[in-house]
């Protein structure tokens, strides 16, 4: 065998070898967990936050009715909303926030109903596992609870899959 076949051979085996270690620790190795960060944004520094450094804040963990299609009556454990603003983000005046998923689809929520309930959650876990990344068929890994305000109220339509960036607009 010519020299030239045998070290394009071995390369073609490498190049196989490498793809096949990225696509296992993409897929098979990495922590569920740590397949997505959020991003807050509308201050002087973006702040980005792994899930790992999330679940280490202070959380909240209740259940919560989200009225949509199809309903959803599950334990969600998360950080509150209002924390992530004025804790981390240090915003403390009169602010809105938009919460935007990664497929676009985004929520707005004022100030006065991010203050009026401290409920209002990015949530990390549905009854006890974390979320599922969309391209594992779930709606995580980070996604927007909005307790109903009322019996009836249709909530869900607010409450983004797939969270990626919290955009601070100080009034």
């Amino acid at each position: 065998m010519k020299k030239s076949t045998l070290i394009i051979i071995i390369v073609a085996i490498n190049a196989i070898l490498l793809g096949s270690i990225i696509t296992l620790y993409f897929t098979v190795w990495k922590p569920e967990g740590e397949t997505g960060y959020l991003t807050i944004t509308g201050i002087d520094e973006d702040i980005v936050l792994s899930i790992s450094e999330l679940q280490s804040l202070p959380n909240i963990s209740k259940n919560y009715f989200l009225q949509g299609t199809p309903d959803i009556n599950a334990s969600y454990t998360g950080i509150s909303l209002y924390y992530l603003v004025t804790e981390i983000a240090n915003v403390t005046t009169n602010f809105d926030v938009k919460i935007k998923g990664s497929d676009g689809y985004l929520s707005s929520l004022t100030f006065n109903e991010i203050n009026s309930t401290r409920d209002i959650i990015i949530a990390y876990m549905k009854d006890g596992e974390l979320l599922k990344p969309k391209n594992r068929g779930g709606n995580g890994p980070l996604r927007l609870i909005i307790p109903q305000q009322f019996p009836g109220e249709y909530n869900g339509l607010r409450c983004v899959k797939f969270v990626v960036i919290l955009e601070i607009a100080i009034n």
